[in-house]
């Protein structure tokens, strides 16, 4: 059986530390011993988003917590705004419309990051908008938001500013209190290095003002009743638990490391994978790139963009993302969040070069894996801070 090495911006690799805690008998969920370990994981997911108050925990995928914040910081018949700019930036769009938002989308082309002046504008001529719909890395184009500069600009009028940061939460930068975000939801799966199944909802003083006062009526997704149970240690519904207690272990490995290292290794991953693809030749797709996965477009993409992912997949077991929808055999995605290192991105980038000369598109062996080491070499100092190795 070919061993596969996994580069997709979500699910990405699990550490062995978090498999062995997940692999553990279950525990009831309503027992001391449970509950000390739900607090420990609270406690420990409030350094990650920088913030010092409510944080929820759901059983679900990041769409769900997308949801219960659709849900719980809106009304039938608000008006909203989000920012469009790729597939998920799209999915605030279609929450608002099932929830009966009004919601109006600044649409900017796949691959830019919003422009905080027009977000600024339509705050202004919108006065009765009641929220802002955001998302930090838009994981379809591989695109960082600037949101902390589209949370000043939120923070001057009446509205909330709620970020996706299903993808970006522990590779790119995300402060919650310090930047005055009102609420993040995001997700285990991708930087958090956990399997998927468990969503997170984390709010400001704010935030909770609008929940504690919203008229929806809801059963699962209810936060209000989410946070009485949160003040006994506990969920209102059964929880993943023994996803929890992989959490917890990731979240451990994240404090050992320090949050400033692990921001820090992300971004000479990042730097390294996007000078190993300029040094093949082939071009970035975002204008503003995250942390955590480099898009990039296929060349001669009518030739062979239908085959490349799978090419490298069958003939090398690594594993990346396509384009969606309007990208689907346009561009490639490889995921450098979570649980990566130096060797990693090598690797991925190897197969890109052997792969580009198999296809019969251009010969550039060794010219992007060169460019990678060189970043890493030039940024070698403090390694031995890095308690992962990476």
């Amino acid at each position: 059986m070919k061993k596969k090495y996994l580069f997709t911006p979500g699910p990405t690799e699990v550490p062995e530390e978090v498999l062995i805690e997940i692999s553990r008998p279950p525990i009831h969920h309503r027992k001391k011993d449970f509950i000390n370990i739900f607090e420990e994981a609270v406690s420990n997911l409030k350094r990650v988003f920088f913030s010092t108050g409510e944080v929820f925990i759901f059983a679900s995928s990041g769409t769900g917590a997308m949801e219960a914040a659709v849900q719980n910081f809106t009304e039938e018949g608000d008006k909203a705004l989000y920012i469009e700019s790729g597939k998920f930036g799209e999915r605030w769009g279609e929450l608002c419309e099932v929830f009966g938002v009004g919601a109006t989308a600044l649409k900017y082309e796949w691959g830019n990051a919003v422009d905080t002046g027009e977000v600024e504008e339509k705050l202004r001529e919108n006065k009765d908008i009641k929220a802002v719909f955001a998302t930090l890395v838009e994981t379809s184009t591989g695109t960082l938001h600037p949101i902390e500069e589209l949370a000043k600009v939120v923070s001057k009028s009446n509205a909330i500013l709620i970020v996706d940061a299903v993808s970006g939460l522990g590779s790119d930068r995300i402060m919650v209190d310090k930047w005055g975000i009102d609420v993040v939801v995001s997700g285990s799966q991708k930087a958090l290095m956990t399997p998927p199944g468990l969503s997170f909802i984390c709010i400001n003083e704010k935030a909770k003002y609008v929940y504690e006062k919203n008229s929806r009526k809801s059963y699962y997704w209810n936060i209000k009743k989410e946070s009485k149970a949160m003040a006994k240690g506990q969920t209102s519904y059964t929880p993943s638990v023994n996803l929890i207690t992989g959490l917890l272990q990731a979240l451990k490995m994240i404090n050992t490391e320090g949050i400033e290292n692990t921001f820090a290794r992300h971004e000479v991953l990042a730097k390294a994978a996007r000078e190993g693809i300029k040094a093949m030749g082939l071009e970035l797709f975002s204008s503003n790139p995250a942390n955590g996965l480099t898009a990039v477009n296929i060349p001669s993409s009518d030739r062979i963009g239908g085959v490349f992912v799978k090419h490298i997949e069958e003939k090398y077991g690594v594993v990346f993302a396509g384009g969606q929808e309007k990208l689907k055999s346009k561009i490639f995605r490889i995921a450098h969040m979570g649980y990566y290192d130096k060797l990693d991105v090598i690797k991925a980038l190897g197969v890109v070069e052997m792969a580009l000369k198999e296809l019969g598109v251009m010969d550039v062996l060794g010219k992007g894996v060169g460019a990678a080491m060189e970043v890493f070499t030039n940024n070698a100092k403090g390694d031995e801070n890095n308690s992962f190795n990476f």
